[in-house]
C-alpha cells in the first residue's frame, strides 16, 4: 500500500469520514506524520482523556497542550489539540464540543479568567476547525454549529464591561454577560472579533479583520470595521 493511502485510511478511520489525498507522500514523511501523530495519541489518551467528564474515540494532544477542569467537558470523537492549545473549562453549565474537533496551536478557550466572574457555557457543533491564536472568551454563553472554519487570530466574546459611572473605574462596573451564537457552515477569516450578544446565521462569510457588532442573517457575506453585509450568496 503507498504511503498516502496509509495516511487515508488512518484519517478515515479517526474522523468517521472518506478522506482523500492528492499528495504521494514518501515514505519518510509518512514516518515522521504518523510519529507525531503516535505521541499526540499517547499525550492525549493518558494525560487528557481520563480527565473528562465524558468523551468518545481517540483524543489527540500536541506538546504543550493544556485543560484546566476536565470534569466540566463531555466532548466527541476526534478531539485535536495541537500545540500549545488551552482550554479552561471552569462554568456554570460546561464545555460540549462535537466530534471531530481541532484547536490550533495558542488557541484558547477560557471560560473564567477571574474567579468573581466564573463562565456560562459553551457548546461546538461537529467538524469545527479553530485556527492558531484565536481566543474564545466563554463568559455569557457562546453556541458554534457544524461545519464552522475559524482562520487565525479570531476572538470572540460573550460579555461587556458596563462603564456608564464615570466616577467608578471601568474594572469596578462589573460586566454585562450576553449570548454569541454561530451557526453551521460558517467561514470566518483570519483577524476576525466577534463581539458579545452577536448572532450569525448559518453559511455566513466574514471577511478577514471584520469586527461583527450586529446579528448577521444567514449566507450573508460582510466585511470592515463594523461589519457591513457585502452581499448575500443566495444572490
Amino acid at each position: 500500500m503507498k504511503a498516502y493511502k496509509i495516511i487515508e485510511y488512518f484519517l478515515s478511520k479517526v474522523k468517521k469520514e472518506k478522506h482523500v489525498l492528492s499528495y504521494p507522500f514518501s515514505f519518510k514523511e509518512l514516518f515522521t506524520i504518523l510519529g507525531d501523530k503516535g505521541f499526540s495519541v499517547i499525550r492525549g489518551m493518558l494525560f487528557i482523556k481520563p480527565f473528562l467528564k465524558q468523551s468518545k474515540g481517540v483524543i489527540f494532544a500536541e506538546k504543550g497542550a493544556k485543560i484546566q477542569f476536565g470534569h466540566k467537558i463531555k466532548t466527541g470523537s476526534g478531539l485535536n489539540l495541537m500545540k500549545h492549545a488551552y482550554i479552561n473549562a471552569l462554568s456554570y453549565d460546561g464545555v460540549e464540543i462535537g466530534n471531530n474537533f481541532t484547536l490550533g496551536k495558542y488557541a484558547i478557550i477560557e471560560c473564567t479568567g477571574v474567579l468573581r466572574n466564573v463562565g456560562n457555557s459553551l457548546k461546538i457543533g461537529n467538524n469545527v476547525g479553530i485556527n492558531h491564536y484565536c481566543f474564545i472568551g466563554v463568559r455569557g454563553d457562546i453556541e458554534i454549529g457544524d461545519n464552522v472554519i475559524f482562520g487565525p487570530r479570531v476572538n470572540i466574546f460573550s460579555e461587556n464591561h458596563n462603564y456608564e459611572d464615570i466616577d467608578t473605574p471601568i474594572k469596578n462596573q462589573g460586566v454585562t454577560k450576553g449570548k454569541t451564537s454561530i451557526g453551521s457552515d460558517v467561514w470566518i477569516g483570519a483577524n476576525v472579533s466577534i463581539m458579545s450578544g452577536v448572532s450569525i446565521g448559518d453559511g455566513c462569510v466574514i471577511a478577514a479583520g471584520a469586527v461583527v457588532t450586529k446579528d448577521v442573517p444567514a449566507y450573508s457575506i460582510i466585511g470592515g470595521v463594523p461589519a457591513k453585509i457585502i452581499k448575500s450568496r443566495k444572490s
